[in-house]
């Protein structure tokens, strides 16, 4: 996937439920879910989102949806 400003992040989320719980999708191969920790920006103009707390393996449907296979 190519790189995203954060206009197209808030494109994107503004196709969702405004009230869904946001997680962090990590490792196709062996896929966790992860909170959301804090948003920062840094000099160089690059935004980063924190990992958050481990909230367990990432459920099927959601692999499916990524196309994580399984």
């Amino acid at each position: 996937m190519a790189e995203m400003t954060v206009a197209e992040l808030i494109k994107q989320l503004e196709q969702v439920d405004p009230e869904a719980q946001v997680r962090l999708a990590t490792q196709p191969n062996y896929p966790f879910e992860y909170t959301l920790g804090e948003v920062v920006e840094v000099e160089d103009g690059i935004c980063y989102i924190g990992q958050g707390e481990q909230r367990g393996y990432l459920g099927g449907d959601a692999r499916e949806a990524l196309g994580w296979g399984h």
